[in-house]
Order: structure tokens, then C-alpha cells, then sequence
């Protein structure tokens, strides 16, 4: 008869086996468990967000810069490296609280978005993106998938005039159309009976900056400084000639005074219609204006007159902004009429600048 110490030798190989595969198995879970937890962690968007805050305030206040981090994350812009705009974000941050914060109805690249704000000012973009595989147990991993400024900006530039966004030169990588009309004149390059040639200007882009550089624009030995026609647009006309600009400023001085004359009801039609090109919308426009919005007065005059962004948008065609107060003085009291004016001048076979197109802005 076979003794118990037997039967219990026979058994206790396989029990010692599945023991050990039983014990493997929960090794195995317990592994995937914790590296998934981990994983599911790290790829949390809070956490994520999270570390990548502190980041770059960890590297603003200790290098100057957030360049490792863009080289990391960042998007490229042709021509400015990671360096460059390391140093601009950490310009941003430094010596700020650093936050974020979600943007709701995010429609661009990646899944979510977040705003990075210095002291509560949207400095930056950072979106992230699902990962394909998901984590343990089909849960959502995320990573961050790209860092940018807030800054886009547009130049329209003439054709043959080398274009310099600070020091980075534009060039066929930044643009993006041809042949398109300043918006101030598109209605005039529609009005059938003008006679004044409209350019036709490139258009460079520039996405998700981290500054608005000075824009300007070469050619040959001249250069003409960009004008900011809104906050994330620029234009670069031809440079200028100085005699040339100081003849048209001046041209533009007696046009404002008998502009604003005439709309005081201080001068007739007649003074002032020889001023502006008869082709033109804006010289019906100001024909059949009405022209008693002033009070009645005893005298008027002009002060602060100031001539700023200039144009030239092409040898005949060039633009000019007007600022001035009128006074109006009468029936005992004195009232001011801030004005800015945009003025489209064109030279006409004459030899005359003539007003071919106005903005009131």
C-alpha cells in the first residue's frame, strides 16, 4: 500500500508549478498595473500641462531661455530656430507667474488646447494629441504635440522689394499669395471708371510668433520701413524718395485744411474738388455729403497735425495717415474734432497728387 508521503510527492511538482506560473501571472499584472498606472499618469492633460509648466519656468529663471523645451516641442517657423525664439518666450515669462489654461472649441491641430499664461496674459499655445494606443485598460494617453506663440502676422510687400521681419528675410517659404489688392482700395480696383493703376502686392505669413518684429523692406541701397496697417498685418511699399515724400506731405497738409474747410461749410465745392482724382468714388462721396455737422462758429483752426504711416505703394500711388484736432470756436464755446485720416494720393498726368481714395478711421 502506498504511503501518503507518496501521493503528496506526486502532487507537489504540478501544485510547485502552477504555484510558480500563478505567482508569475500576478507579477505580471501587478507590472502592467503599475507601469500602466504610471503611464496613464504621466500622459494625464493636468499632469502633462503640469510638468510642462514648470518647465519652462524652471528654464526661463535659470538660463534665460525656454530653447530646450522648444526644441522639444515647438513649431517650426522657417528661418527662426528654436534659439532664437527660446530667448523671446523666456522674454515672455520671466519673473511671472506661469499658468494655463484650457481653450474651449479648440478647431486647430492636436485634440486639446491650453492657453500658457504669464500672470494671467495668453503668452502661448500648447496642444495636445491622443495617443494612437491607448493605456491600460483603453484608457487615453496624451502628449503634448506642439508649443507656439500667439503671434500671426501677414506683409504685403511689393514685388521686388526684399522683405526683413527683424532680421529673418522672407522668402518663398513664407509666401503664400500673389497679385492682391491693399483692402483700403479694393472697392476702387472694382469701381469700373478708374483711371489709377492699383498694385498688385505680394503676401507673406508668418504663424505662431512669440513677438511682432519691425518689418522692412529693401531695395538696392534704399530701404522702407513696414507699416502695422493692423495688429497682425504690414505693408512694404517701394522705398520712398525724400524730396518726393516732403512734396506730397505738403500736398497732403493744404488737402486736410480745405478737406476739413469744406466739411465746416468754410468752403464751397469748387475749393475743393480740384484736390481730389474725378474717377474716383471718394469724389462723389464727397459731393453729395452732407456738409453742416459742425456747429455754427465764428472761427476754426488746426492743432497737433501730425503726418504718420507712409506708403508708397507704387511711383504714382502713395498713402499717408493724418492725424490733427480742428477746433471750432463759436456761440461761446470752443469744441475739438479729433480726426485721422487715411489718404490715398495718386500723381496724375498733370503732374498733380490728387486724393483718389480716403479712410476715416
Amino acid at each position: 500500500m502506498m504511503s501518503n508521503k507518496g501521493i503528496f510527492g506526486r502532487f507537489r511538482r504540478p501544485y510547485g508549478i502552477f504555484v510558480l506560473v500563478l505567482l508569475l501571472m500576478i507579477i505580471a499584472f501587478w507590472l502592467y498595473l503599475w507601469t500602466g498606472l504610471a503611464a496613464y499618469e504621466s500622459g494625464i492633460p493636468k499632469n502633462l500641462m503640469d510638468h510642462l509648466v514648470r518647465s519652462l519656468d524652471e528654464e526661463a529663471r535659470e538660463e534665460g531661455t525656454c530653447v530646450d523645451v522648444l526644441v522639444k516641442y515647438g513649431k517650426e517657423i522657417p528661418g527662426l530656430s528654436a534659439q532664437e525664439n527660446g530667448v523671446l518666450f523666456a522674454h515672455l515669462i520671466r519673473d511671472k507667474e506661469v499658468t494655463y489654461q484650457k481653450i474651449s472649441g479648440w478647431s486647430g491641430s492636436g485634440d486639446i488646447a491650453y492657453h500658457i499664461l504669464a500672470d494671467g496674459e495668453a503668452v502661448a499655445v500648447a496642444t495636445l494629441s491622443a495617443e494612437e494606443q491607448g493605456g491600460i485598460l483603453g484608457l487615453a494617453l496624451y502628449r503634448v504635440d506642439s508649443l507656439f506663440g500667439m503671434q500671426d502676422l501677414t506683409v504685403m510687400a511689393a514685388p521686388k522689394v526684399q522683405v526683413y521681419a527683424g532680421d529673418l528675410l522672407l522668402t518663398g517659404e513664407h509666401l503664400t499669395d500673389r497679385g492682391k489688392v491693399p483692402e483700403d482700395l479694393q472697392d476702387l480696383a472694382e469701381y469700373p471708371e478708374n483711371e489709377v493703376e492699383i498694385p498688385q502686392y505680394n503676401v507673406y505669413t508668418l504663424e505662431g510668433l512669440f513677438w511682432v518684429p519691425p518689418i522692412k523692406g529693401v531695395d538696392g541701397s534704399r530701404s522702407a520701413e513696414g507699416v502695422y496697417v493692423a495688429p497682425d498685418c504690414a505693408v512694404v511699399g517701394l522705398p520712398p524718395d525724400t524730396a518726393l515724400m516732403k512734396e506730397v506731405e505738403e500736398r497732403a497738409v493744404t488737402i486736410t485744411h480745405r478737406y476739413s474747410h469744406y466739411m465746416s461749410d468754410d468752403l464751397g465745392w469748387s475749393g475743393l474738388r480740384g484736390y481730389l482724382v474725378d474717377t474716383a468714388p471718394v469724389y462723389d462721396r464727397l459731393r453729395t455729403l452732407e456738409v453742416n455737422w459742425y456747429t455754427l462758429h465764428d472761427s476754426n483752426r488746426f492743432e497737433n497735425m501730425e503726418i504718420l504711416d507712409r506708403i508708397m505703394y507704387t511711383d504714382h500711388l502713395i498713402s499717408l495717415r493724418m492725424t490733427y484736432d480742428y477746433i471750432i470756436v463759436g456761440q461761446g464755446k470752443v469744441t475739438t474734432y479729433d480726426t485721422d485720416l487715411t489718404y490715398y494720393l495718386a500723381l496724375e498726368s498733370d503732374g498733380k497728387w490728387r486724393v483718389v481714395e480716403m479712410i476715416v478711421n
